[in-house]
């Protein structure tokens, strides 16, 4: 596994040169190289400036917003409902008179 390891190394180191050179471009100094051209965005763009909202009444938006999702809810009264008992399978001790 070590000899691996080193083989694998070697490999990598000697194709990391070739890499760089064949992302650089042939002539940097010459002067009929095409090149892209760079195009600029400012991050502010497509800004809105802030504008103030129109505020509304708060009572009757609450009230049309409790009228949409059913109304009201009184949580106080309502008794818990106890999720039923697990049943007994075959598998289980109980079913089997409690002994293991």
């Amino acid at each position: 596994m070590n000899t691996y390891l080193h083989r694998v190394a070697s490999a990598i180191s000697l194709g990391l040169p070739l890499l760089a050179l064949a992302q650089q471009p042939s002539d940097p100094t010459d002067a009929k190289a095409s090149a892209s051209s760079l195009r600029y965005q400012s991050a502010f763009a497509d800004y809105k400036p802030w504008r103030e909202l129109k505020t509304g009444d708060w009572r009757r938006i609450n009230d049309a917003v409790a009228g949409a999702s059913g109304g009201h809810h009184d949580h106080s009264t309502a008794t818990p409902q106890a999720p039923d008992p697990p049943k007994a399978s075959a598998s289980t001790p109980a079913a089997q008179g409690g002994k293991r």
